[in-house]
């Protein structure tokens, strides 16, 4: 599937209960730019009769990378754990959000969708990870030169799997439209869409 596009990046505390997994606390992490997934495996490798006789493989997590525009100010307190706080400056308040180092943020889910075409139709495969653990992105600020150079924030961590019977890591869908798309996205993190202007 040649993906050549992605959008619509959600994610949501993880919650598993007596068997079942759930999401919480859902928000937008913000504009997609990209999203990386690298599997990592177990291996094991018999040789017998001066050859490989048997391998066995099986994943056991992976890195995430997720790059954005900027990273919305919910999805931060949610997955790092930051915290709110302000600052008075000239007769004003300035909001700020505070990171320390007993901040640890929630496993979360997140999911997404990349525009695709499969057979020369267009489609559109959705993700969802299910169980990831992220840090703070580097800070990277440089003075202006005579052409602008945008830095934006990619956050990195950890995916796990699921702590139900099955260990899944992700789940795939391939959707025929983008409302579709779009959907399968909200339901997989219990997303709504918020109301009013909220971040």
């Amino acid at each position: 599937m040649p993906s050549f596009d992605l959008r619509h990046i959600r994610a949501a505390k993880y919650n598993h209960t007596n068997g079942t997994t759930s999401y919480t606390d859902a928000c937008e992490v913000g504009d997609a730019m990209a999203v990386d997934l690298n599997l990592r495996f177990a291996e094991g490798r018999l040789y017998a009769e001066s050859s490989l006789a048997e391998m066995l493989q099986s994943a056991t997590g992976g890195t995430a990378s997720i790059g954005v525009k900027y990273l919305k100010t919910a999805f931060q307190k949610l997955a790092y754990g930051m915290r709110d706080g302000s600052r008075s400056v000239n007769s004003k308040t300035v909001a700020s959000l505070k990171y320390g180092a007993n901040d640890l943020g929630d496993y979360v889910g997140f999911a997404f969708y990349a525009p695709d075409m499969i057979d020369t139709v267009k489609k559109y495969t959705c993700v969802l990870v299910i169980r990831a653990r992220f840090g703070p992105p580097a800070m990277q600020y440089r003075t202006k030169g005579e052409n602008y150079t945008f830095n934006t924030p990619t956050t990195t961590g950890e995916f796990l799997p699921d702590l139900g019977e099955d260990l899944d890591l992700f789940e795939i869908a391939v959707a025929d439209d983008e409302a579709t798309a779009k959907a399968w996205v909200d339901a997989a993190v219990n997303y709504t869409a918020p109301t009013g202007n909220g971040t």
